[in-house]
């Protein structure tokens, strides 16, 4: 099995383009990041004097900006377990008599004050995408790559009536809304091809 380097966020926190306090930085220098998110990194430093880490990203930029980000180590947890491919969407489809869109269900009846049931897993290098066609037939600024390994947290809908989370299927695409992360200025309506990835419950 094949071993990565990934940053799992172990709270909410902020990624950095300076190893200061966030409040002394502008927004264009920051990046929200949700507590159960795994990024995969290309490269990361031990914590300076003041107990931040340089991490770079493996593919993922944020802001336009993939290199020398810096985490707050009491926030963040660098692993490097092998990557273990979890159910994907279309297996979970298959189980399911509806198949425009895709049910799992949650533990609770509310959502968080800032939503977060759920993430979305990567099993396989892929890209996210504007429109739930072939990648061939869009633009870059509508593609994102996103190594396999990385977990992202969503933004859902309340849970309904049977504790059931549902995300619209579409031409064999899940859709989604990323919680408080941007790809190309955007966090809501991408989408990722069913066989690719699945979902799993955050915590």
């Amino acid at each position: 099995m094949v071993s990565l380097v990934r940053m799992l966020s172990t709270q909410d926190t902020i990624l950095k383009q300076e190893p200061i306090q966030s409040s002394l930085l502008p927004s264009y220098k920051l990046q929200p990041i949700p507590a159960s998110t795994l990024l995969v990194l290309q490269s990361y430093t031990p914590p300076d004097l003041t107990r931040h880490i340089r991490i770079s990203f493996q593919d993922i930029g944020f802001q336009g900006r993939s290199l020398n980000w810096y985490a707050f180590i009491d926030h963040v947890q660098i692993t490097k377990e092998p990557l273990r491919p979890t159910e994907t969407v279309a297996q979970m489809l298959s189980k399911q008599i509806e198949k425009d869109v895709v049910k799992m269900m949650v533990y609770r009846k509310t959502l968080p004050p800032q939503g977060g049931l759920i993430k979305i897993v990567f099993n396989v290098d892929t890209v996210v995408k504007r429109a739930p066609v072939q990648s061939m037939y869009l633009s870059p600024n509508a593609l994102q790559p996103i190594p396999a390994g990385t977990e992202l947290v969503l933004l859902t809908n309340k849970p309904d009536a049977y504790n059931m989370v549902s995300l619209p299927i579409e031409d064999s695409h899940i859709k989604f809304t990323l919680k408080d992360v941007e790809f190309k200025g955007f966090s809501q309506d991408w989408y990722a091809f069913i066989k690719h990835v699945g979902l799993q419950l955050v915590g």
